[in-house]
């Protein structure tokens, strides 16, 4: 029994041992944050606010989480006020946050050069690592003309293949607004080129997921070992955000689904019946709230 405990205390205490690595954050997405009155197609834009001040309310309940990621279409209409509006509710926030730009964040007069000078940074795409993770931010904006289709520029995705060979040591976790693998066909919604961004990640093992949102729909889809998740609205029905914790496990990283709904029912019970094909949002029970095991 004397040398079992040597052995514990050595493998848990002494420099080099590492224990299983775990990540828990909280994804937002489509807050659509605006002061204007009027809500359209089932989108509450007049209960944003309400709806955005109760998700960091939820938030900051919940123990352990590493950060909030906010995955585009932060703000209804590009404009600096509103984006500091939203700066102001999101500092609330006791975990760090970070962000993704979405086709409602910017546009030709209030451009991307402009978002990422108030969000205090020199580019729209970046990473950070939290443990044994790396996470990516990407940007697929156009913001040159008014369009919902998004688009990763080249020097982006030379920039995130390389992103990803350095890190190739870690979990590689993306963020974006625009998914590459659709939770639902749209004509107007898509990602122009994203069979180049798909050649880019299908080099690169240690990609474990991809995590968006612009179609206002619980999905989660696999392609080729890697999960591709799309979050719904807050400002829409469901009225939900995702809670995810990532963990190494011995069958393999393990991956838990939280679905968290706004507390505000009525507001989500009034976007329920004004959305078209509610159930379409809302996915299956399985794309809410669910747990995966992938061998990497």
């Amino acid at each position: 029994m004397r040398y079992l405990l040597i052995i514990i205390f050595t493998l848990f205490f002494l420099p080099g041992y590492s224990l299983a690595e775990e990540v828990k954050f909280v994804q937002l997405s489509d807050v659509h944050l605006t002061t204007k009155p009027g809500n359209a197609g089932g989108r509450m834009l007049t209960q944003s606010a309400q709806l955005l001040d109760d998700a960091v309310k939820q938030i900051n309940t919940l123990e352990k989480v590493n950060f909030v990621v906010f995955t585009g279409d932060m703000i209804n209409t590009p404009d600096k006020k509103l984006l500091e509006k939203f700066k102001s509710v999101a500092n609330k926030l006791e975990p760090n946050w970070f962000w993704t730009l979405g086709n409602h964040d910017v546009n030709a007069a209030f451009n991307k050069k402009k978002f990422i000078a108030e969000m205090h940074q020199t580019k729209s795409y970046y990473s950070f690592l939290t443990n044994n993770f790396v996470f990516i931010c990407m940007d697929g904006t156009i913001d040159t003309i008014p369009t919902a289709h998004g688009e990763f520029l080249p020097d982006e995705l030379q920039w995130l293949d390389k992103e990803l060979g350095k890190n190739k040591d870690k979990y590689a976790v993306i963020f974006q607004h625009y998914p590459v693998v659709e939770p639902f066909h749209s004509s107007s919604h898509y990602v122009i080129n994203a069979k180049q961004y798909l050649d880019v990640i299908d080099r690169h093992k240690n990609v474990v997921a991809v995590m968006s949102g612009h179609y206002h729909a619980a999905r989660i889809n696999k392609r080729n070992n890697v999960l591709h998740v799309s979050t719904p609205s807050l400002v829409q029905y469901p009225n939900a955000f995702r809670v995810i914790t990532i963990a190494e496990t011995p069958q393999g990283l393990k991956f838990n689904f939280e679905f968290t709904p706004t507390k505000l029912e009525n507001i989500r019970n009034q976007s329920r019946l004004q959305t078209r094909s509610a159930k379409l949002h809302e996915g299956s029970k399985s794309d809410r709230n669910t747990t995966i095991i992938l061998t990497k």
